[in-house]
């Protein structure tokens, strides 16, 4: 099953994103499913039968991943201590984690859906490319700034501590190997994976089965905004809560904008790959 899984994962998602052209998607398949949204709020006649429950079954599974991998690593190495691991044992322990993240999705896409392209507008055009890059990009030296500087004074916190997390990781990466698995780790898969889960699964669960509001547009605010938080709150940096929360926001307008998950994705990486260039290359 597992096999079966990946497989899939790779056929329609990675592998897509090898073979992309600047055609527009068209807004149904030859099957008649929908590639775009459909109305928000509205479940009837609806395939994706996936939800909340796949998503906190999913996050509770990851984080149980996590336990058992970094005790299997205490219990096969010499490090004791979360602080003594370098950046390659780290990468090791969020690993599973992230793995759990995105076959939950895949699962949900397989068992209670149809596809990840079908569920989860898991498609991409060339131009979400530069788009979700100067996105990205611009969140990090512009919007994170522009939210987090005005706590920063209003409550007098140390700045050096808003970047402490970030650089802690940067810190260990003193190898090759270090450097290579924080490159991966923070600037290709946590993007792909976050992105899937936390737009495709969490704000689309949301979106989809929200009935508190009559008009479409607040459900589709409401879901981005409590999507957003949920997504800031798990990164558990409470400095840049606040960052965190209006950034998810930009790549789930991103998202629902564009009718494609690839703007999303693209401003996630541009997002971290600039805070591993400040740590790695400037620093």
């Amino acid at each position: 099953m597992t096999f079966l899984l990946f497989k899939r994962l790779f056929k329609e998602g990675i592998g897509y994103y090898l073979f992309v052209t600047d055609a527009p998607q068209e807004e149904n398949d030859q099957q008649g499913y929908s590639l775009s949204f459909p109305r928000p709020g509205k479940i009837e006649n609806d395939w994706r039968r996936w939800g909340l429950g796949q998503v906190l079954l999913g996050y509770a599974l990851s984080l149980l991943a996590s336990v058992v991998a970094i005790n299997v690593l205490y219990a096969t190495t010499s490090y004791e201590e979360w602080d003594e691991l370098p950046m390659w044992g780290i990468s090791l322990v969020g690993l599973p984690q992230q793995l759990i993240l995105g076959l939950t999705v895949v699962f949900a896409a397989d068992s209670y859906g149809k596809s990840l392209k079908h569920d989860f507008l898991f498609l991409m055009e060339r131009k979400d490319v530069t788009l979700g890059l100067m996105s990205g990009i611009a969140a990090q030296l512009i919007l994170v700034p522009l939210v987090t500087y005005p706590f920063v004074w209003l409550f007098n916190i140390d700045v050096d501590r808003i970047s402490e997390p970030a650089r802690n990781l940067s810190d260990r990466a003193t190898s090759p190997l270090g450097i290579i698995a924080l490159i991966v780790t923070v600037g290709i898969l946590a993007p792909v994976v976050e992105e899937l889960f936390f737009r495709g699964l969490l704000y689309g669960a949301f979106r989809k089965r929200n009935n508190l509001f009559t008009s479409e547009k607040a459900v589709i605010r409401f879901s981005i905004v409590i999507s957003s938080a949920i997504f800031s709150a798990i990164h558990f940096q409470w400095l840049l809560f606040p960052a965190l929360f209006v950034v998810g926001m930009l790549f789930a307008w991103l998202y629902e904008r564009k009718g494609r998950l690839a703007p999303a994705i693209w401003a996630h990486v541009g997002f971290n790959v600039t805070t591993l260039f400040s740590l790695l290359v400037i620093d």
